[in-house]
């Protein structure tokens, strides 16, 4: 286990998204203008007409394999969205559901939002993340040098 502190807080973003935003990509353009280097997606919601998440369907191997789920033309709600910024790159995790059931994965590009969606972003101030590959595989989090 490693954990990261920083002394320092940072700036909250509400970023509001409305009918055709792209979920994904307008949360990459809202860290870039914003210059966020590290922090986090404290929460997100809203409805979506076009979504895909993937996950991993496999435990002993790396590249693990993956699945992607997608929804096409087709009414979401976007219940829970959360991730970890590092370095200005985003790790987002999504749960959408429909009348039946509810499913989470890693979010992809193309997601389009319905009515509206909500992102709260919280920069973490005087933190240095980035993401390196493990000794396994799997990119892990790291502290940025120099």
């Amino acid at each position: 286990m490693r954990c990261f502190e920083s002394p320092a807080g940072g700036r909250v973003m509400v970023v509001r998204l409305n009918r055709g935003d792209l979920l994904r990509e307008s949360i990459e353009q809202a860290i870039a203008e914003h210059n966020i280097s590290d922090g986090c997606l404290a929460c997100g919601y809203g409805t979506l007409d076009n979504c895909t998440l993937h996950m991993i369907n496999t435990i002993e191997e790396f590249p693990a394999r993956e699945d992607f789920v997608s929804w096409k033309g087709y009414p979401l709600e976007l219940v829970s969205m959360t991730g970890v910024i590092a370095d200005g790159v985003p790790h987002i995790h999504a749960v959408v559901s429909d009348k039946g059931k509810a499913t989470g994965g890693h979010l992809e590009y193309g997601c389009s939002v319905i009515y509206l969606a909500e992102i709260v972003i919280y920069e973490h101030a005087g933190m240095s993340l980035t993401r390196e590959s493990s000794d396994w595989g799997p990119l892990e989090l790291v502290e940025r040098q120099g």
